[in-house]
């Protein structure tokens, strides 16, 4: 019973609305249009480009930006732009090592040497003021 009478009221509706629509067609295709434009250019102009990746993928508590902050206290960085020999350098508190060839010889033919350079990487440790750091990630 609550079934029919449901079913008869939402056809009743949606007939009485597509005649609504059918009588005027112009004010349903302009409309939903204004108020996209409307609400997109209110709405969205205050959102703006995160430029900072560190934000968009770490929350602000997280346990790294909490011990970046402490070694950052504790070893300071000189981070002027005039000192650095390449843009694409950026100061930080890791190392390089750059493995090479001899001239006309393949790298990777000497694959137990690399392995043996990232177990060592891997294996640092230095203790300081009674800390231990070490390595975890070692990308060779």
């Amino acid at each position: 019973m609550l079934r029919q009478v449901l079913r008869r009221g939402l056809q009743s509706f949606r007939h009485r609305l597509g005649l609504c629509v059918n009588q005027h067609p112009v004010f349903f295709l302009t409309m939903p249009t204004a108020l996209t434009v409307t609400f997109g250019l209110s709405a969205l102009n205050r959102f703006q480009p995160e430029g900072d990746l560190e934000r968009l993928v770490a929350p602000s508590h997280s346990l790294a930006k909490v011990e970046r902050s402490l070694a950052s206290s504790l070893f300071p960085l000189d981070q002027s732009k005039s000192q650095l020999y390449s843009d694409l350098h950026t100061p930080g508190r890791y190392g390089r090592v750059i493995l090479l060839s001899p001239p006309g010889d393949n790298i990777l033919l000497q694959a137990e040497g690399i392995l043996q350079t990232h177990r060592a990487v891997l294996e640092m440790k230095v203790n300081h003021k009674g800390y231990n750091y070490n390595f975890p990630i070692c990308v060779c």
